[in-house]
């Protein structure tokens, strides 16, 4: 072998082991997770965040949410999962994958995150224990806050924006909203991290809508109309109501979709003040828009109902509007939880539970 081509190898060798020593030294690059906690939230161990929900990512039965012994058990601790829902006339408020209500404490702090509730209080407020790499299945929240912080007792409690989780002993079915206001400092939270606020619900005269927290499914709603209507959008059955849940479609995370997880979309050559519509004719054949009759029902799920409108299209149908953006579903979408529309032309987008626009 020449002197050139050896030395050559040489310094090829040099290159590749510095490269391996460089990554080997960065675990954030040699074994980070598929999908690893979001930058910028505040964690003191790494967590798996993942979109969906527990059951739409295969979780093991008896694990995390659904497994039926301590929270402080390692199965337990292996997941837990967040989704953006309503409890009671709570809306939006936050929930686990069985339906239980989770709550904040004013005692905590939020910034730096601490949990003042040890002892006796944890037993009848369970802390949402987590550990390293635990995964977190997030539907409906936005990941960036989603975080954790360590106890007294050196156990891991997972934190949204900073606050905090629990769960409340005395709350014993889905749904339940028995802590609310406990001691004037418990109060179920918000997918943002404040305290849940009551929903509007009845008649809006303003609007001409009557609103309904939880879902049409819950709420008893009739085959064969809203949005479990087989008829095309704007037929009188299809118009009667509207379900706004907060939800993921396709990596997309936090979305609103309907009672068939058909995803909604937003326009960027609309207007929001005012609201108008811009897309008519062969766009809105494509592009149908969210229709609903006069004096028809709005279920909210996971959605405010203060951000929640209704503009008049120049054809006389009303569509709804979230942060006063129309909303629309694409044709392209056939089965739940499809996002096919999700940029396309460079203007169209998901729509967030308040109205603005979700990219990847």
């Amino acid at each position: 072998m020449s002197l050139k081509r050896a030395a050559a190898i040489v310094v090829l060798l040099v290159v590749i082991g510095g490269v391996f020593f460089f990554v080997r030294n960065r675990p954030d690059l040699a074994s980070a997770p598929a999908q690893p906690q979001a930058a910028g939230a505040t964690s003191a161990v790494q967590l798996e965040l993942i979109n969906g929900t527990a059951q739409q990512n295969n979780a093991p039965a008896n694990t995390g949410d659904f497994y039926t012994g301590a929270r402080n058990d390692p199965p337990a601790m292996r997941w837990v999962q967040l989704t953006a829902a309503s409890a009671g006339t709570l809306n939006p408020v936050v929930v686990n994958a069985t339906g239980r209500t989770i709550y904040r404490f004013d005692k905590d702090t939020a910034n730096p995150p601490k949990s003042n509730c040890d002892g006796a209080c944890a037993q009848t407020w369970p802390p949402l224990l987590v550990q390293g790499g635990s995964k977190v299945f997030i539907d409906g929240l936005d990941n960036k806050l989603v975080g954790s912080v360590t106890r007294a007792d050196g156990t891991q409690q997972a934190t949204l924006n900073g606050w905090p989780m629990y769960l409340y002993s005395g709350d014993h079915k889905a749904g339940d909203v028995n802590g609310e206001g406990v001691g004037g400092t418990w109060y179920a939270i918000a997918p943002d991290g404040s305290k849940a606020a009551q929903s509007q619900t009845g008649t809006d005269q303003v609007v001409g809508l009557s609103y309904t927290t939880g879902t049409a499914k819950q709420n008893n709603a009739p085959a064969d109309t809203g949005d479990f209507s087989r008829g095309p959008s704007n037929s009188p059955a299809a118009m009667k109501w509207v379900q706004l849940t907060a939800g993921s479609a396709s990596g997309l995370n936090p979305i609103v979709h309907n009672a068939v997880g058909r995803t909604m979309y937003r326009f960027d050559k609309d207007t929001a003040h005012p609201s108008r519509s811009n897309c008519a004719g062969a766009c809105a054949q494509t592009w149908e828009p969210v229709l609903v009759q006069q004096g028809g029902r709005i279920f909210v799920d996971g959605v405010s109902t203060a951000r929640v409108g209704i503009l008049n299209r120049a054809d006389g149908t009303r569509q709804v509007t979230v942060g006063a953006w129309p909303m629309y579903y694409y044709n392209g979408d056939h089965n739940p939880g499809d996002a096919n529309g999700e940029g396309v032309g460079g203007t169209w987008f998901a729509i967030s539970p308040t109205g603005g626009k979700i990219q990847r």
